[in-house]
């Protein structure tokens, strides 16, 4: 962990072409941030409002291409603490001719007791809703890290983690759930747009329900509790986007220092809007055609929607991601410090458990019922077991991967060869 003064000296070195004035002020903000900090300009407690611009199903929406930006009918609570926290942009733009940019730096000051530039939407009065948006995100202003952050969060108050919260680790997108539970949603892949459609009804019960759409295909469909139950301080979620990273808070920092995102076509939508009303629009989005059925839900899953998509080797010394294993791929153990080695399989849908079957110069086939999903399993804390790879035995290796749902339905497995060496 930096220290505060090391914090200091890179905010400096950053800032060194900027005027004295702006210098002094970015200081500051890097030497308080136990503070909501207000720096000239921006107020990180504004509270703005903005109307919906399309009527009907659609409560609330922004392309940020108006001088109006965040302006003007819903009270949103605005949280940042610098001038560049959350701008117009015409660098990336989805829809029309700007896109809301967000930036987050480790030396920034905290906003609402974090260190976060966020839209927060009130609280809501009812439980059943549709929220959307296209997401760009920035190769060189978002390098992979293995501490994540929160993108899209929905939170019911009692002082704890958020109900449902949208994270990004080692380039994936992760979300977790009121039962403490991750489910890796896949690549976020870099440097174009995505589109991301929810559907949540908010409920400590089994009647809640969570679905999600990522560029048209439903990557997951999940019944059950879906917030915390409604007692003291805690309150049905509301619904935050932006970035917002923890272990920035204080005087804290990690192996980066930067996040950049970029958002447009935001809406957000009441319980009878339609997924195609949802779908954020692009110059060259396809919309696709209503169901037949009535259903308000589209399009389908393909079979059940299950999917391993990539595998992970994961260090289990330090518990810590290593690199992702493509096909082919050759493995040196002396070169990345490996001895005590497992590998995680990337999956996406709601999944019962995964089978891993290992063939090679050491063989295995192992199933694990709960994520994350490992060749050789796991504790459930975020300690991995390393079987008989202590380090794994030297030559190549084909490993196979199939998802499986509650019903014992397989999805889409995944099968990749690769070769570990001295």
């Amino acid at each position: 962990m930096k220290t505060l003064m090391h914090k200091r000296g890179n905010l400096l070195r950053r800032n060194q072409r900027v005027l004295s004035v702006s210098l002094l002020l970015a200081t500051l903000a890097a030497c308080q941030k136990n503070i909501d900090q207000k720096p000239v300009g921006i107020d990180s407690e504004e509270q703005v409002s903005t109307q919906a611009t399309s009527g009907g199903n659609i409560i609330w929406s922004e392309n940020a291409d108006g001088s109006s930006f965040l302006t003007g009918g819903l009270s949103l609570s605005i949280q940042y603490a610098t001038s560049y926290g959350i701008t117009q942009s015409t660098t990336q733009v989805f829809n029309g001719t700007k896109s809301a940019r967000f930036e987050l730096r480790d030396t920034d000051a905290e906003s609402h007791s974090g260190t976060r530039a966020e839209i927060s939407f009130p609280t809501p009065t009812t439980n059943n809703f549709w929220y959307s948006y296209a997401l760009y995100m920035p190769s060189a202003q978002y390098k992979d890290e293995t501490d994540d952050e929160v993108i899209t969060q929905w939170h019911g108050g009692g002082g704890i983690t958020p109900a449902i919260s949208l994270r990004v680790t080692n380039g994936h997108l992760v979300m977790r759930t009121p039962d403490d539970a991750r489910t890796d949603l896949g690549t976020i892949e870099k440097d174009r747009w995505h589109t991301y459609v929810y559907h949540i009804i908010h409920s400590s019960g089994s009647d809640g329900l969570i679905e999600i759409w990522k560029d048209g295909k439903q990557i997951v469909s999940r019944k059950g509790a879906s917030m915390y139950k409604i007692t003291g301080d805690f309150h049905l979620p509301n619904w935050k986007m932006g970035i917002y990273k923890s272990d920035w808070n204080g005087t804290k920092t990690t192996s980066t220092n930067l996040r950049v995102l970029y958002f447009d076509d935001i809406k957000y939508g009441k319980a009878t809007a339609t997924y195609n009303e949802m779908l954020p629009v692009g110059k060259t989005t396809t919309t696709p055609t209503s169901p037949t059925d009535g259903s308000t839900t589209q399009p389908t899953l393909p079979t059940n929607g299950l999917s391993v998509s990539s595998f992970t080797l994961v260090n289990s010394d330090t518990e810590k991601d290593v690199q992702t294993i493509s096909n082919g791929q050759t493995i040196s153990l002396s070169a990345l410090k490996l001895a005590k080695a497992n590998i995680r399989a990337i999956t996406a849908g709601t999944i019962a458990n995964v089978k891993f079957e290992l063939s090679g110069k050491q063989s295995k086939t192992y199933t694990d019922a709960a994520a994350p999903f490992a060749l050789h399993g796991d504790d459930g804390n975020g300690n991995y077991y390393y079987g008989n790879w202590n380090p794994p035995a030297l030559g190549t290796y084909t490993l196979k991967a199939t998802p499986y749902d509650s019903k014992g339905v397989a999805g889409t497995a995944k099968t990749i060869t690769f070769t570990i060496a001295k």
